[in-house]
């Protein structure tokens, strides 16, 4: 027979309410360190390429530099944020600060997945951002846009300083032919 102390429930004692109270955040130092990378990382990664992909749509009405920017940081920040504002109220989730981040973190790359995944309808409007800050005179930033559009691009001023039939740049070459012939002729 049991008895009636083993039944009720017994008072905590001080190590194990400590214990008990870290739960699943009980997270070590270098696992909180590694949290805020990745949600660092999550956030940049998928806030660039969703943020040059809603530029690229904003592309088709303007192509001043600041009303691209500034709409697409709105139609970004603004939806993912209202992501973030329904999924807490609808579960209930605490965490403050480090649960909305990577909420924006989740809805940031999964656009930006989406975006880099549609090739068919996404690598026009990539190649035609790219060629626009290529004629900006940014050549970093059109490399990073012509790498999201799939195409590898060749600047005029890099043209003449390669031969057109080196080994195994051929091929990437023939990929890259209306990029190049885009943002050169423009």
């Amino acid at each position: 027979m049991a008895k009636e102390d083993d039944l009720l429930p017994k008072k905590k004692t001080s190590s194990t309410a400590k214990a008990s109270s870290r739960g699943s955040t009980g997270a070590s130092a270098q696992m909180l360190r590694l949290m805020r990378i990745v949600r660092l990382f999550g956030v940049l990664l998928g806030g660039l390429v969703t943020l040059v992909g809603a530029m690229s749509l904003v592309g088709f009405v303007t192509d001043a530099f600041w009303a691209r920017l500034v709409v697409a940081l709105i139609v970004v920040v603004g939806l993912s944020a209202f992501v973030s504002v329904r999924v807490l109220k609808r579960t209930k989730l605490g965490g403050g600060l480090s649960t909305a981040t990577d909420i924006f973190a989740i809805v940031l790359l999964a656009i930006a997945l989406v975006l880099v995944s549609a090739d068919f309808a996404s690598k026009p409007l990539l190649v035609r951002e790219g060629d626009r800050y290529a004629r900006a005179g940014s050549r970093t930033m059109a490399r990073v846009v012509y790498f999201l559009g799939g195409v590898s691009p060749v600047f005029p001023a890099e043209a003449g300083a390669a031969p057109a039939g080196s080994g195994s740049a051929g091929g990437s070459a023939s990929a890259a032919g209306s990029a190049p012939a885009d943002a050169s002729a423009k």
